[in-house]
Formats: structure tokens, sequence, C-alpha cells
């Protein structure tokens, strides 16, 4: 959960909220792509009109092969915390975070999705590259991307019917300085490979120093022509393996409560590995994630060396719209069936027909995930962590409930049962914790 803001950044965080309600206000008026506002013409109809062409306040502006879009991300919680939890229940902001994107002939992109808050990133940004596509098949990023082994971090929370991530996402994912590659040899077959330096962070903005090659592979088996109740059916695995490894582990809640933890780890290398497989189908979809990570020759407190090869995590989860709508999945992430206008991002070029959002708002769709994760006794027998801030198993299960009120904005409530095998100071030294989450989203 986001942290509280600085009072050094309330100017740029007033301001952006400024442009986001702004934003928003200004896609309530609009009537499907084209813009024409619903009712008589007025001055603040007039002002969205000049804003648009001016400001770009959340669409694109276009020269020749040239198209701009400055927009962004907003998200504010309300969070009602287990009465034991140490955490002060109350609103707080869950994203703000400006968007910056170029699109150059529809093959040359740059992204910068920049980060007000400044605790769950570093260099104050997230997504930061440029983007470049060599014939219809390859393309290439480059700058600070996001490495995700599995579909869950792959997929961006904008995207996702659940708030938060999952323990497959926490060990395995981060952003980083790197390079990274995309194949796309036909629309049922997916290949990514990615270099990183090590110069990145993790998904609380803890920082992962070491270099990364990591490379994932998808596969659609049955496509467009096999039985129709296994079209929607993908499986993938993905490998990644690390030179050296000087970082700490850590688990957290989907809403953010730490779980586990350790301080910098030093290891010969490291090596990780995931499996999964997914299944959409009309209204409905399906996940399933598992991952293994092996931490070879780890310095000891004491002295000596030993093998740490029991880091494992599985995630499920499912979804439901209720009312219209389908899941999307393509090129080894879920994406929104509306994105919100004027966005860029070449993933998620939208698919004919799966647009169900109008000015009168859209679906309603249910969320469930369960995710465990069983980490190495060792880790605590060696004294490399204690049960108290960590435990060794830990399971939480959340649910939440998505109501789509736009193609930019939505509304959501939902909660996430923890269970854990000690107790913990983050629970108020109790094992398990329930809180609550509601969250008003706006992307422009």
């Amino acid at each position: 959960m986001s942290r509280a803001m600085k009072m050094g950044r309330s100017g740029r965080i007033a301001g952006f909220g400024v442009a986001t309600l702004a934003a928003a206000a200004c896609a309530a008026r609009a009537e499907g792509a084209d813009g024409v506002p619903e009712g008589p013409v007025g001055p603040f109809d007039e002002w969205c009109r000049s804003a648009r062409v001016e400001l770009d306040v959340g669409g694109p502006l276009e020269s020749r092969d040239v198209t701009v879009h400055f927009g962004g991300r907003f998200a504010l919680d309300f969070v009602r915390w287990d009465r034991r939890n140490r955490n002060s229940s109350g609103v707080e902001f869950g994203a703000l975070r400006p968007l910056f994107e170029v699109d150059v002939g529809g093959r040359s992109q740059f992204r910068a999705e920049l980060d007000l808050d400044d605790v769950d990133s570093r260099r104050g940004a997230f997504d930061l590259w440029v983007r470049q596509e060599i014939g219809q098949q390859v393309a290439v990023q480059l700058g600070q991307v996001r490495v995700a082994m599995g579909s869950d971090y792959a997929t961006r929370e904008e995207n996702s019917p659940l708030i938060g991530h999952s323990f497959t996402s926490y060990l395995t994912g981060r952003h980083d300085l790197g390079l990274r590659a995309t194949v796309d040899p036909h629309a049922g077959l997916h290949f990514e490979g990615t270099a990183t330096l090590g110069s990145g962070f993790g998904l609380e903005g803890e920082g992962k120093a070491d270099p990364l090659l990591m490379g994932r592979a998808l596969i659609e088996p049955f496509g467009a022509h096999g039985p129709a109740l296994l079209r929607g059916l993908f499986v993938g695995a993905a490998m990644a393996w690390q030179p050296s490894y000087r970082d700490e582990l850590l688990l957290a809640t989907p809403y953010q409560t730490p779980v586990f933890t350790t301080g910098d780890l030093r290891a010969g290398h490291a090596a990780w590995g995931l499996f999964e497989a997914g299944w959409r189908q009309g209204p409905f979809r399906l996940g399933l994630e598992l991952v293994r990570g092996v931490l070879n020759d780890v310095d000891l407190p004491g002295g000596g060396h030993h093998d740490v090869d029991q880091l494992t995590a599985w995630t499920a989860y499912a979804s439901v719209f209720l009312g219209g709508g389908k899941p999307v999945w393509s090129g080894g992430r879920w994406i929104r069936h509306a994105r919100p206008e004027g966005r860029i991002d070449p993933e998620q070029r939208e698919e004919p027909g799966l647009i169900v959002i109008d000015s009168r708002g859209g679906p309603i769709e249910l969320a469930f995930r369960y995710s465990n994760a069983d980490m190495d006794r060792s880790l605590f027998d060696f004294g490399l962590t204690s049960y108290d801030p960590s435990t060794q198993e830990v399971r939480v299960a959340d649910v939440n409930l998505v109501f789509h009120t736009s193609r930019g904005s939505r509304f959501s409530v939902g909660a996430a049962r923890t269970i854990a095998d000690h107790g913990l100071s983050a629970f108020g030294g109790a094992n398990r914790d329930t809180s609550f989450l509601a969250r008003l989203e706006i992307d422009f």
C-alpha cells in the first residue's frame, strides 16, 4: 500500500490531481470515441475541446505519423485493516503516475510512466523505455523495462481485476535497466527474452542489484481450430538465471503488508523457474502459476556456505464478467477489453468487437485469487531471517468486485485473508489478518 506522501511533493500531487479530475470530467461528457458530448454544448465542453488540442489532457496529439499522448493513472484507496494490523485504516493514494507516450509511424514508441509517490520505484519511474518493431513479428525494448516470468506480473494492475500481485510475482518480478525482445511467429505462439544490468527494483521498491537473463515461451495449443472448450487454453514456462545474488527476499500480501523478509543475501548464483497455464472462454478466466527458486552457495552469518533450494510459491486465480464483457489474453499478459481513449501502449492493441463500455458504463467483474508461499527452512535455521518479521509458509486469499464505470475509470471493493504459520508483528503478533479495500481508479 502506498505510504504517506512527502510534503515536498504536494505541489506535483495537487497538479496531477487537478489534471486527473479534469480528464475524468471531460471523459464523462464524451459519448464514444468521437468525443461528441451528450446534451447541449456549453462552456465546459468548449474547454474540454481546447484542452484536448492544446493541453492533450488524456488524449493524443497527432502530427503526420507522430502521435503524442499525455495521461496518467490515479488510484485512491480506502483501507480497513484488521483490528490487530499495525497499519492505520483510512484513505491512501494507491497510484500517482503521470504518463507520457510517443508513437512514430506505428513502429517506434517511447513510454515514460512516472511515479510521484517514489516509494515502490527507483529513479521516479516504472516504465521508461523506447521500443522498435522489426518486421511484423519482432519487437525490441531498451530502457527501464518490466521483467515478468508469468502473466500475473506481466499484467499491469490497471488491466487486472485484482488488487496487487501474488507471491509468484514477488519472487520473480522486477523493473530493471536492460534489453527485452519479443517474437510472435503467429497468434498462438509467443517468445520473449530479457537481459538486465542489475540496477532495478522489486514490487516494494527494494533494490535488485544483480544482472538477470530471462527467457519465456507461451503457446496456445488449440488456437482457433481446436475443440471449442479448449480454444482459450494457454501454457507457458520461463527460466531466469543470475550470475551472482546480492539482494533481499521479500514477500507481501496483495495489500502490501510484508510477511517475509531477509537482509541482503549473498550467493554464488541464483536460478528461477516458472510454469503457468490459463484459460478463458466467454466471460470466464482461469490461471495458475508455480515458481521455484534456488540460491547456490549462500554466505552464512557464522561462515561457510549453504544452498537454499526450496523457495516455492504458487497462485491460482479466476474471474467472471457479469452483464457483458470478456477477458482478453495476448502476448503473455491479460489486457483491458477497452483501454482508456488515447493510450498508445503497443502491447495493448484492442481486438475488434470487445469494446463493451460506453457512456452508460460497463460490466461488473468478480475475481478471486489464492496464493501460497513456502520458504526454505534453512533461512531460519542459519539466522538469515527470523520468525518475526518472517514466516516460513503463508497463504492469502483475496476477492475483488470491479465496476467498470467508463473506458478510463473503475471502482472496486475487495477483501484479503492471510494465514501465516507464525505470528507476525505486522499483524499485531497474530498469524491471521483480514483486511478490506475500496479503490477508485482513473486512467487517462
